[in-house]
């Protein structure tokens, strides 16, 4: 209904997720687990969504779902092991990564999923933590720069 009004939605994670799935698209279980920080988002498209960022970019990651695309859509952004981490159809625009993270919410889903995670080999709980420091102030920085460009996109 918000697309087909040119209302401007924005779907993180789960987000990007139900908004492929709403306009046709499968959602199904990644090849891997992707937890943590990583530098290595390509921009695929010259849409001002991505406006000033390095290419490629950091995010925090938590996720091991991904999406087709769907019919129409356009992919912003890519990974080695996710095609579709950012795509937008119309007003509606899908991040499969998290760029709105503090260390605060970065700890806590540490804290509450820590025993689980440690049963993933590839993954560290404690580099997770280790990393915040040297990763969080350019993720806050790519959710400013990416917050003031869906902002001019959409003319908000």
């Amino acid at each position: 209904n918000s697309v087909e009004k040119n209302i401007p939605v924005l779907g993180i994670c789960l987000g990007s997720q139900l908004i492929a799935k709403t306009f046709g698209s499968n959602v199904y279980s990644g090849p891997k687990k992707e937890i943590g920080f990583y530098n290595d988002l390509t921009i695929s498209n010259d849409s001002g969504l991505f406006s000033g960022f390095q290419n490629p970019f950091t995010v925090f990651h938590w996720h091991g779902d991904t999406f087709d695309l769907p019919e129409g859509a356009v992919k912003l952004a890519s990974s080695e092991h996710y095609q579709n981490q950012a795509f937008q159809y119309k007003s509606a625009v899908g991040l499969q990564f998290h760029l709105e993270v503090n260390e605060e919410m970065v700890n806590l889903w540490l804290d509450n999923t820590e025993e689980k995670l440690q049963e993933i080999p590839y993954i560290d709980p404690k580099k997770i933590r280790s990393d915040i420091d040297e990763n969080i102030s350019t993720v806050k920085s790519n959710m400013k720069n990416f917050y003031n460009n869906f902002k001019s996109e959409f003319q908000l």
